[in-house]
């Protein structure tokens, strides 16, 4: 009996693992890992089996971008906010790829498409710091440095913060399934 459990386990694993190794899965981890040539190949695979995938699309162009191929992330993105105008991920790599490219005329557009959109509310106020200095005008390199690293980080951020908020809220439906339902309230015996 003990075989048929552990051969069950191992199919179970098998398929799990087949199904988490498509290009678009496997280019998103390349990409959170630093490995955007990577990255950008599972891309383009995931583009050539389907072409209308939004998130491969928005994956090249940040893949592109970090691999400073400017005008293709251009062209990957403006695609991808055609089509998904409220997707914050594609508004803002198509902003930094615009103010990498120095069209800030450009950039402050998709910042602040991007900030009309729903975002957390310490990166609305570094989007603003930025409007704000692209507005001003004449950026040093430095500073043009500066900005883009600053949103890319809380970018990241954010979408870290999203995630544990998300797996808290997953682990606490597991331990608890009426946690969050109408009407279940907690009470202390001693209250």
């Amino acid at each position: 009996m003990t075989w048929r459990v552990g051969l069950g386990i191992a199919v179970v694993v098998a398929l799990a693992a087949g199904c988490a190794t498509t290009p678009t899965a496997v280019g998103s981890a390349a990409l959170r890992e630093g490995r955007p040539v990577e990255a950008a190949a599972e891309f383009e695979k995931a583009l050539a089996e389907d072409p209308g995938r939004l998130d491969a699309r928005i994956g090249l162009g940040i893949s592109k971008y970090r691999l400073g191929a400017y005008d293709e992330a251009i062209a990957a993105l403006t695609d991808a906010v055609t089509r998904a105008p409220d997707n914050a991920t594609a508004c803002l790599y198509l902003a930094l790829s615009y103010v990498r490219t120095r069209d800030d005329a450009k950039a402050q557009e998709h910042l602040a498409a991007l900030r009309a959109l729903p975002l957390e509310p310490r990166f609305v106020a570094l989007v603003d710091q930025t409007l704000a200095l692209l507005r001003a005008g004449s950026l040093t390199d430095a500073a043009r440095t500066y900005v883009i690293a600053s949103l890319d980080y809380a970018a990241d951020w954010a979408r870290e913060l999203a995630e544990t908020r998300l797996a808290l809220r997953n682990a606490q439906l597991t331990w608890d399934p009426f946690w969050g339902r109408p009407g279940y309230v907690i009470r202390c015996r001693n209250c």
